[in-house]
């Protein structure tokens, strides 16, 4: 059998976009996502921590999903570059992050130094994971953005093999299917699903920048936080109103 293998959906964020949000705390895209119905445990990764800190991504999903070590199915499975994870790599490039659904334990090595050398030579951003990483002495320096539980030492074969590429998967408990983007920082890995990432987008961008006028705001007037924030409409249409006098 081959890897099972989808199209990646097209592009929804330009980069200027995406720039402009990696600007942004995940803090702000959390709260974004919970206004539109999406409450932290659709979105957020709580377990996931940056592997290179101070690194800040946001990517398109590119996704493949481990499974269980049995000696059937290793015998199944593709092999070589037909395998999973390397038909995704050849899927990601630039503005492009491999998600990897990894069975929430860092005895699953999803690779290290030499599997991720492609994902180097393809232009992806980086890898987030819920396995273990390997030889991060090495990785730190190939320019990826990368998240997982930590580091490991473990050969990954002995518990899971990748079985699938770009299909829907579940990483630390949440959903991501092919195309949705991932936003990550020090703070956290959070999942926008795809038919909303516009719309998430631009509203994080404004939320953003209302939470800084108010900050000023209660700079200047020395006031209880609760006079603005949480904003409510009021608080919104005074920030539109002043932003409406700046251009």
């Amino acid at each position: 059998m081959d890897a099972l293998v989808q199209p990646t959906p097209e592009h929804v964020l330009d980069e200027d976009t995406r720039a402009a949000l990696r600007q942004i705390n995940t803090t702000a895209v959390v709260d974004t996502l919970a206004q539109a119905g999406y409450a932290a445990r659709y979105t957020f990764m709580p377990n996931l921590r940056s592997m290179n800190p101070g690194a800040r991504l946001v990517a398109r999903a590119v996704t493949v999903r481990f499974v269980p070590a049995r000696p059937d199915g290793a015998a199944d499975k593709p092999a070589g570059e037909r395998s999973a994870e390397y038909v995704a790599f050849e899927q990601a490039g630039p503005g492009d992050v491999i998600v990897m659904e990894a069975m929430r334990s860092t005895l699953m090595s999803v690779g290290g130094d030499i599997k991720f050398l492609r994902l180097k030579q393809r232009g992806a951003d980086g890898l987030i994971c819920d396995g273990g990483i390997r030889d991060m002495h090495t990785v730190k320096d190939y320019g990826l953005s990368l998240w997982g539980l930590g580091r490991t030492a473990a050969l990954g074969t002995q518990f899971g093999f990748p079985y699938t590429a770009n299909d829907a998967i579940s990483v630390d408990g949440v959903l991501v299917r092919p195309g949705d983007y991932l936003v990550a920082d020090d703070d956290g890995v959070v999942v926008i699903p795809r038919s909303i990432t516009s719309e998430i987008a631009r509203r994080t961008i404004e939320r953003d920048d209302l939470e800084e006028w108010i900050r000023r705001r209660l700079d200047q007037e020395h006031l209880s936080p609760g006079k603005y924030y949480p904003p409510d409409e009021e608080t919104f249409a005074q920030y539109r109103a002043w932003k409406a006098q700046q251009r």
